[in-house]
């Protein structure tokens, strides 16, 4: 690394004699560290260790300007914000200046928390009459060694965001592959696992990554739908520009990235104002199943058919129910855009919502983002006069500029409006549920819908699934698929389709993949029989809630099973998903509170549809072990004794 310098003599007037090393920002506990310098040819440079040792080598940082590009930059002072104590990361900002031309001025700010690093780059303006053009960046991640990561290749910017991370090595990556967020690897350095992403998109675009040419890989942006040759295009109004955080999330254990918060955390602060009326819950759903709805003559897009689903969400505790695709007039046929203010013949939205509001039910609506785009505040109002309490907004597809824009304009017009959304069709989570806590959830992954026309739903795939895109936000993957049969006899259908898991892998789900709104998947018959008694695993299904107090990543082994463990209240909830390859798994205890604690367990039995049931006293601190079938899962629910 003779290309590495750090410029420290230019920058000590501008720290405190109580600070090490001016260019490094450690975190909390001090195991994470992320320093900023040059290269020898001027341009900036950041560099990430944890323990002590590389997990990001030396990599560059920094922007390509259509108009004027940036020249050498020299590092001329850096700055600690003053009181540290109550943050969950230090804070170093780096101040940098072109050395020739128009000697621009360059801030990099730098972020150590105990669960990994960020960094993002802020160029400020001053004066210009101009627009400023941003054709793309120049950061890149560079390896130390070559990781072993699990990654979604994309050949085009236009793209549903769905695929499986499957594994690769960082030297075998796609060189003209386009990798979604987040880039899961193994750093070779005991257990360690380190995940790559951005947070806090705004007036900006997503982005990508891609090989570089160094071991590692660079930050691709996406470009404008008008002109494919610039990123992003800021008005001279605009103060500043700013690049998302780009996000390295740090983990001794791979199943603890899972716990991660970083992307939340880095994220922008809530800005819709008092949010009581946002309540995650549990949604059922009719589009999977075909819309099938026992006893009803002719179901489909009609009341009666929603009727049925909506009694049956009552029957079962779910607060929700989501009409999907159909329900919308669509006078042009329906392969033209709906026109989502009117309702086809046989469906009646505000006589259905109040059906439902009599059942202690809710609505849900789909929307096609075009059909809304528009004329927002209009619509939106109307949903909220015909009691709807949320929206489905789906075909986005795009994460450019003007997509991003137009997911802050959405959010927030459904919140002046109280409405709640689900985004399909839609990029992976960059925090913006954070800023906006009427996002409950988005699609961005290749969920239970792929059993109705392939067979990519694989456990295998499943696992990777918690090990990749679940540790960075809200994933609306719609489990609990109840018609489970082997890989071998699995056979993809539209209509009532089902799913080569098993049973207590679909009931796992419910704990391993984070969602606020969980729609289950299946049809009501496949839960409840005709007399209303619950199908094997059901009861669980009633139990398991849609939101968390504490999240762990119990045990794991990286991409071929995991156990998760989240609480709510007082009770532990357990997840634990398998490969293809049966095995018996170890479960340590040890976030289990000091005492005894009543067990109540759900494994894979002989056959697919089949569940064991266990029960029994534990104490805290020990372990426990558990089988698991080929495709299959368990689930537990951990209650201490007495209570």
């Amino acid at each position: 690394m003779r290309s590495w310098w750090i410029a420290v003599s230019a920058l000590l007037a501008g720290c405190s004699s109580t600070d090490v090393n001016p260019l490094i920002a450690s975190s909390p506990d001090g195991q994470v560290e992320i320093m900023a310098g040059r290269f020898r040819g001027g341009s900036l440079a950041i560099r990430i260790r944890h323990h002590g040792k590389d997990v990001i080598a030396p990599s560059p940082v920094g922007l390509t300007l259509a108009d004027e590009p940036l020249k050498r930059m020299r590092i001329e002072q850096s700055r600690r914000p003053g009181d540290r104590s109550a943050q969950a990361y230090h804070e170093l900002t780096i101040a940098a200046r072109e050395t020739e031309g128009s000697r621009r001025a360059l801030l990099l700010h730098l972020r150590a928390y105990d669960t990994g690093a960020a960094f993002r780059i802020e160029l400020p303006r001053t004066g210009s009459l101009h627009a400023l053009r941003l054709a793309g960046e120049t950061t890149a991640l560079r390896f130390p060694r070559d990781y072993r990561c699990l990654a979604v290749p994309h050949d085009k910017y236009l793209n549903s965001h769905e695929g499986d991370y499957a594994p690769v090595r960082a030297s075998t990556l796609r060189p003209a592959a386009l990798y979604d967020l987040p880039l899961s690897c193994r750093t070779g350095q005991r257990n360690e696992a380190i995940a790559l992403t951005e947070s806090d998109v705004e007036n900006y675009p997503g982005a990508y990554l891609v090989k570089s040419k160094a071991l590692g890989v660079a930050f691709r942006l996406t470009p404008l739908p008008a002109n494919d040759t610039l990123a992003a295009v800021l008005p001279a109004t605009d103060a500043a520009l700013r690049t998302p955080w780009r996000v390295v999330m740090i983990a001794d254990r791979p199943e603890r990235l899972i716990e991660n918060e970083l992307v939340q955390q880095l994220a922008s602060p809530p800005r819709i104002g008092e949010a009581q009326w946002v309540r995650p819950g549990k949604a059922a759903w009719a589009w999977w199943s075909g819309i099938k709805a026992y006893g009803v003559p002719n179901a489909g897009f009609n009341n009666p058919t929603y009727q049925h689903y909506v009694d049956f969400a009552s029957r079962f505790g779910l607060p929700y129910f989501v009409i999907d695709w159909g329900w919308a007039a669509r006078p042009r046929g329906d392969k033209a855009l709906a026109d989502v203010t009117r309702f086809r013949s046989g469906v009646d939205i505000p006589a259905l919502s109040r059906y439902a509001a009599a059942r202690g039910v809710r609505l849900w609506l789909w929307t096609n983002w075009d059909a809304i785009g528009p004329d927002m505040d209009r619509v939106f109002a109307l949903y909220q006069s015909w009691g709807i309490a949320g929206i489905k907004v789906d075909y986005v597809y795009r994460q450019d500029q003007v997509a991003i824009a137009y997911y802050h304009r959405l959010l927030a017009a459904a919140a002046r409006h109280r409405l709640m959304v689900n985004i399909h069709g839609a990029p992976v989570p960059r925090g913006l549920e954070h800023t906006y806590p009427n996002l409950l959830t988005q699609e961005g992954v290749m969920g239970a819908e792929y059993n109705k026309w392939s067979r990519k739903v694989t456990a295998g795939a499943n696992v990777r699934l918690a090990y990749s895109r679940a540790t960075i936000g809200p994933m609306d993957y719609t489990p609990g698929g109840f018609r489970n049969v082997t890989s071998k006899a699995f056979k993809p259908r539209h209509v009532l389709p089902e799913v080569m898991t098993t049973r207590a892998q679909q009931l796992a789900m419910f704990v391993v993949y984070p969602s606020p709104l969980q729609s289950l998947a299946d049809a009501p018959q496949a839960y409840l029989d005709q007399q209303g008694r619950p199908q094997a695993g059901a009861n669980f299904l009633r139990l398991v809630p849609a939101v968390w107090d504490e999240t762990r990543g119990v045990a794991g082994e990286w991409g071929q099973w995991i156990a998760v463990a989240r609480r709510s209240g007082k009770r532990w909830f357990v997840g634990v998903m398998n490969d293809e390859r049966s095995r018996t798994v170890t479960l340590p205890l040890g976030f289990l509170s000091e005492g005894r604690w009543k067990l109540h367990a759900l494994i894979d039995g002989a056959r697919p549809p089949i569940l064991d049931g266990r029960g029994g006293t534990l104490r805290a601190g020990t372990s426990l072990r558990v089988p698991l079938a080929a495709s299959g899962g368990a689930v537990l629910v951990l209650d201490p004794e007495g209570s």
